[in-house]
């Protein structure tokens, strides 16, 4: 991202809206809920790629600073993942979060103990706070 940031004036259309989605949270919670509520099984780390956050933070800055982007919208909003099974999330974890979230044992544990413990009805929860920035490129930039 931080190298397409920096070729924007380029990449984008004229007057172009360049999307920035990515998790605001560190360590995310990790539940089980089932009609008797929810409980948690421990929290999840995303820190792992967090060096890649900071980076595009910073391009973005300097993109706002040099009027290279203009921003027009920033947001913030809760997202959750959803899991029928421990079996689905692990899956889930080896194939798609490889690199972006740790999912230790223990938690892994103590899902596996909880799940089971409110079955048939239950569902594994990550839920995540996420934020939502749009930026667009000046007009003058465009033309």
């Amino acid at each position: 991202m931080v190298h397409a940031l920096s070729e924007a004036r380029r990449l984008l259309a004229p007057a172009g809206t360049l999307i920035d989605l990515r998790p605001l949270s560190l360590d995310v919670p990790l539940e089980i809920v089932s009609p008797q509520g929810s409980q948690s099984a421990g929290l999840v780390d995303l820190s792992p790629d967090i060096g890649d956050d900071i980076a595009a933070d910073n391009t973005f800055q300097a993109a706002v600073a040099s009027g290279t982007l203009q921003q027009v919208k920033l947001e913030t909003f809760d997202f959750a993942y959803y899991w029928d099974t421990v079996g689905a999330l692990k899956a889930d974890f080896e194939e798609k979060w490889k690199g972006e979230a740790i999912l230790r044992a223990e938690v892994l544990r103590q899902a596996r103990r909880l799940f089971k413990a409110t079955r048939p009805h239950s569902r594994l929860r990550l839920g995540i706070r996420m934020q939502l920035a749009a930026y667009r490129q000046p007009k003058s930039l465009s033309a």
